[in-house]
């Protein structure tokens, strides 16, 4: 009995060990819980204001020419602001900080434009623009990051820095796609003050309309379904251009096949440019180019074969101002330049990029030029 009762003493110590650990257990702190994985910040936006978007592009270099002294060069710093004002108006501007041929850094509001969006098939927007002659001037705005050249196509030079071609203009345009199908067609519709020609000008009249007649530019593309990167197009303009002497009709027509993917990049540009004095002589101007690039990993090789030929008394070019292409061409210059350029862009990071490009140009009357350019460009 003795023996029985302290087993059950034993029993009963232990039940109340057993007891007190689990009140214990239970009244333990639970451990804490593992730290959650770290949120990563969504991407950056080019954003200054809720509305406001901007980007800017530079570009610096170095340039050789054979009968020039050798320089380093400040090539631009272009500031590209966007915004939406409602869901179907937005607006652009682009403001241009760029080198002059004295040496001063001037300023120019290279576009700005309100543009309403109806729909797929109807834009359109009023104010300064980059006019659609032919489609370099369009596909490629004033920031030479985007360009795989280091510079544009002679005839596609801007006209406020002697160009051929008028590039900008003020005025509507109107754009938009044509129910087509699988065809991809696509209209652009253009009316502007267009330009004027003279002897330090600036080309586009931005206040004042030298006459009552306006320039009218209209163009078709097409971009098919079956060949995705392939876009081909032309476009006609019309003005009437006021310069010293008989008043010139201006006629421009271009044509455009090109195809860009993500490795190639082949650009193909016609252009005639008729120009009629009142009662006078006609001026036929034809100019083209090609340009062929593949990329090849951050490396991107590229070669352009551009051809400008105007008469040497055409009434408008020979009117022309202080030209760009200084080292090759004296101000003013009218005539034949043809040649070739041949370059490698490297995209050594993702925003900046430099250009190695050397040109070799024929001039009529001249003695060949040639040349080399090194350009830095980049984005922020």
């Amino acid at each position: 009995m003795r023996r029985l009762l302290e087993l059950e003493a034993e029993v009963n110590q232990l039940k109340a060990q057993a007891a007190t650990a689990t009140t214990a257990a239970v009244a333990a702190p639970a451990p804490a819980p593992a730290p959650p994985p770290p949120v990563e910040e969504p991407p950056q936006v080019n954003e200054v204001a809720p509305r406001l978007k901007l980007n800017v592009f530079g570009d610096v270099g170095y340039e050789w020419y054979n009968h020039v002294p050798d320089t380093f060069d400040f090539g631009s710093l272009d500031l590209f602001m966007s915004a939406r004002l409602s869901q179907k108006v937005s607006v652009l501007g682009e403001a241009l900080f760029v080198a002059q041929s004295d040496n001063s850094v001037g300023v120019d509001v290279e576009r700005l434009l309100l543009i309403y969006r109806q729909s797929d098939y109807f834009h359109a927007s009023v104010g300064r623009y980059h006019t659609w002659v032919g489609y370099y001037n369009t596909a490629f705005n004033k920031g030479e990051f985007l360009e795989t050249a280091a510079d544009r196509p002679f005839i596609y030079a801007f006209d406020d820095q002697g160009g051929v071609l008028p590039m900008q203009d003020i005025g509507v345009n109107l754009t938009g796609k044509i129910p087509s199908g699988k065809l991809g067609l696509n209209y652009v519709v253009e009316a502007g003050n267009g330009r004027a020609w003279g002897v330090n000008l600036e080309p586009t009249q931005n206040y004042q309309d030298a006459n009552t007649s306006k320039s009218i530019n209209g163009g078709l593309f097409a971009r098919p379904d079956k060949l995705p990167g392939l876009q081909v197009g032309f476009s006609v303009l019309h003005d009437n251009v006021t310069v010293p002497g008989p008043s010139v009709s201006e006629t421009i027509a271009t044509v455009h096949a090109v195809f860009i993917n993500g490795n190639y990049e082949i650009l193909n540009e016609g252009v005639i440019v008729r120009h009629a004095e009142s009662g006078g002589p006609v001026f036929n101007t034809g100019a083209f180019y090609s340009q062929l690039s593949r990329r090849f990993r951050e490396f991107r090789p590229y070669f352009r074969y551009q051809y400008f030929n105007a008469p040497s008394d055409d009434p408008v070019y020979v009117y022309a101002s202080a030209n760009e292409y200084a080292p090759l061409i004296d101000s003013g210059f009218v005539g034949r330049l043809n040649g070739p350029s041949a370059g490698v862009r490297w995209d050594f990071t993702e925003h900046p990029a430099v250009k190695f490009q050397y040109d070799r140009y024929s001039l009529r009357g001249q003695a060949t030029e040639n040349g080399l350019t090194i350009q830095f460009a980049f984005t922020f």
